[in-house]
């Protein structure tokens, strides 16, 4: 096929979207509607698997030490968890060292000029475990240590964060297979509308010897359109959106700092270029498909 012909194939299959408006419409907003569901559900699930891995990265476990302990004591403690097969991380915090953490997170120093940390501060370590599932079974043995007043343990944030990432996830793949399935059938049958329409023009395009490929160009020019349109149009709503999320929740998640939405200059543009792309294949490939189906070329 010459490179004239192909640009006719094209402009016919701009023209071909004019025909059909209420069909082209519907199969533009499912579209939008599939790839703006996707869009959430990969934001959602790109954000819960960012939070997993921050919590993954902090010392799941602190032990506090009673306020009368003294240096000894708590250093002879930390000296067992160095021999211990299971710690794989271990860091021992002074009251000093936790009353400077504890001003700098309020940041109202001048409120504890008075305030001696020597007597309600106590020592506290950081541990990370070589398998999270022996966490019970650590906080058991450390609290035999008569010193040790209590071991919190953050495994249980770990655990709703993997099961909710889980549960993300399944229910996003039965989302978009059904949304992907509407999507097909409204495509399929704008493309079949069309070839219908044009049964006539496209027996006479063959008569005259014109070859597969040049009669299904300007159907998967159709379906392309729509899904480029589809996934601007979605893209557009979720950018708007995901901004008004994160300038409304920013840096307070979970209460805690560190437990941040993904900025929006970071997660946009690949969420936008890949609905593009994906709205650009599915209008594609099932419109090719739609028209080797529906209309023998």
């Amino acid at each position: 096929m010459n490179s004239r012909r192909f640009l006719y194939a094209i402009r016919d299959g701009f023209i071909n979207l004019k025909r059909h408006p209420l069909v082209l419409i519907a199969s533009v907003t499912t579209m939008m509607l599939l790839i703006l569901i996707g869009s959430s559900f990969g934001a959602f699930a790109i954000n819960l698997r960012n939070l997993v891995e921050i919590a993954g990265q902090k010392p799941p476990i602190e032990i506090m030490f009673k306020t009368s302990t003294i240096d000894a004591d708590a250093e002879n403690f930390d000296k067992l968890l160095e021999e211990n097969p299971d710690v794989i991380f271990h860091k021992i915090n002074t009251p000093q060292e936790n009353y400077e953490i504890f001003i700098d997170s309020l940041g109202k120093e001048e409120l504890f000029k008075d305030f001696d940390y020597t007597k309600r501060i106590p020592y506290t370590i950081n541990v990370r475990l070589a398998d999270p599932a022996l966490g019970e079974e650590f906080r058991n043995w450390s609290m035999q240590n008569p010193n040790i007043k209590d071991v919190y343990m953050e495994d249980e944030l770990m655990k709703i964060l993997n099961q909710l990432l889980h549960g993300v996830t399944t229910v996003s793949i039965i989302v978009m297979l059904i949304f992907t399935l509407i999507t097909i059938f409204i495509i399929s049958n704008m493309i079949r509308i069309a070839a219908l329409a044009r049964s006539y023009e496209i027996n006479i395009m063959k008569y005259i010897g014109a070859t597969n490929s040049y009669i299904r160009i300007p159907f998967i020019i159709q379906g392309m359109v729509v899904g480029f349109v589809g996934s601007v149009l979605s893209s557009v709503i979720f950018g708007f959106g995901y901004n008004a999320i994160y300038r409304h929740f920013g840096q307070d998640i979970l209460n805690r700092a560190d437990f941040a939405l993904i900025a929006p200059n970071q997660i946009l543009p690949i969420i936008i270029l890949i609905s593009i792309i994906a709205g650009l294949l599915i209008g594609a490939i099932f419109s090719g498909l739609a028209i080797r189906k529906y209309i023998n070329v």
